[in-house]
């Protein structure tokens, strides 16, 4: 009975400032308890307190440019990267020529494309050439010049329709191009497109009114015109394109002003249906042909510099169907590098993360970090 009460009457006898410490112990000990890590400084994605932290978004998109070149071995080649690289998100540019011209694997092709979809976080965008098959199912009259691959502009021409630039139809012909891509998406539960780029990264003020119209949020098309970083385009593709060296391999992503295409634009911005600014995604490391591993993983480090000033950014890897297989060895090596870069930063409090252009286009309009000082 006597040890009883002293187990019970130990802390009586404890001088004053041992008691305050043994009091501070257990309210510790009960903060753990009920109030989870959060109380001890550890990060909550749930809960925001203080200034949001720094993140380096990842883009891997694939552009449809011709779907019917498309081999088997291509097809493996996206797989294998998907495989490779769980943590990684596609946005799938998808191309609704594969429905009016002979496509021989359209069907492999829209199953992969819907599976990303379903099971593996993907997002499925339009990319559209002025192929002749697509105009005349659309109604619009088919034109064959000027072409975006030639030496200069006024003897260019292009029978396919491929380089011809959407830009040169009048905004009513557009509505219908976009319309007729809308129908067909919907008939092929391919979902509501969302992200959208022209062939030949082509733009104009029309056109990205009327992909807003449209029901589109976020465009993928600014393209750097330098050969700094990889190869550039024809000739006649700077005259066309409607970008300029304003547009670099630094840039990130932006409103799209209602008087210029370009970053430099200010408001009043082009407005999407859902009420916020239609959002220009620069193609930072251009495209599969044009650059090589070490040009993506430097252009990744330059953005990488943004983050560690405590700024948001963006980094698009981009890659066509129909010679997915040639590169696949240059792009597994290059998510490799990203994959590790992802866990080495963590630790740092730099966060990377993989994202579809839906999602960048939300995390840049929610966070303020991002956003370009105004200009005195």
């Amino acid at each position: 009975m006597a040890d009883e009460e002293e187990d019970v009457n130990w802390f009586k006898v404890l001088p004053w400032w041992q008691k305050i410490l043994v009091l501070l112990v257990g309210f510790g000990i009960a903060a753990l308890f009920f109030l989870g890590p959060d109380a001890f400084g550890q990060i909550n994605e749930n809960k925001s307190q203080g200034p949001p932290e720094p993140i380096l978004h990842v883009s891997v998109v694939s552009h449809f440019d011709q779907p019917w070149a498309m081999e088997i071995d291509d097809l493996n080649a996206f797989q294998t990267l998907t495989k490779n690289h769980p943590k990684m998100r596609w946005t799938h540019l998808y191309n609704p020529v594969a429905y009016t011209q002979l496509t021989p694997h359209y069907k492999k092709m829209e199953s992969f494309v819907k599976k990303c979809r379903d099971d593996h976080g993907a997002e499925i965008g339009v990319h559209l050439h002025m192929y002749e098959s697509l105009l005349k199912r659309a109604g619009v009259k088919f034109r064959n010049s000027p072409s975006m691959n030639a030496k200069s502009v006024d003897t260019s021409q292009d029978d396919t329709g491929y380089s011809v630039p959407m830009t040169i139809y009048s905004r009513n012909e557009i509505d219908k191009i976009l319309n007729f891509t809308l129908n067909k998406f919907k008939e092929k539960n391919l979902g509501r497109p969302r992200s959208f780029c022209a062939g030949f990264y082509a733009a104009s003020i029309e056109l990205q009114k009327a992909i807003a119209t449209n029901g589109y949020y976020i465009s993928a098309a600014a393209f750097p015109p330098s050969n700094d970083f990889g190869a550039q385009y024809a000739p006649s593709w700077h005259e066309l394109s409607g970008w300029d060296k304003t547009v670099t391999v630094r840039s990130r992503p932006y409103k799209i002003s209602e008087k210029t295409i370009l970053p430099i634009g200010t408001a009043p911005y082009i407005i999407a249906k859902d009420g916020k600014p239609l959002i220009e995604f620069p193609q930072t490391c251009k495209i599969d042909w044009m650059v090589s591993g070490e040009h993506m993983k430097t252009i990744f480090r330059e953005h990488l510099k943004f983050c560690k000033q405590g700024q948001m950014s963006a980094v698009c890897l981009a890659i066509h169907e129909n010679n997915a297989a040639q590169h696949l060895d240059k792009y597994d090596k290059v998510l490799n590098f990203i994959d590790e870069q992802i866990l080495s930063n963590a630790k740092k409090g730099i966060r990377i993360k993989y994202s579809t252009l839906s999602v960048i286009r939300n995390s840049f309009l929610e966070n303020k970090m991002n956003q370009p000082r105004k200009r005195k």
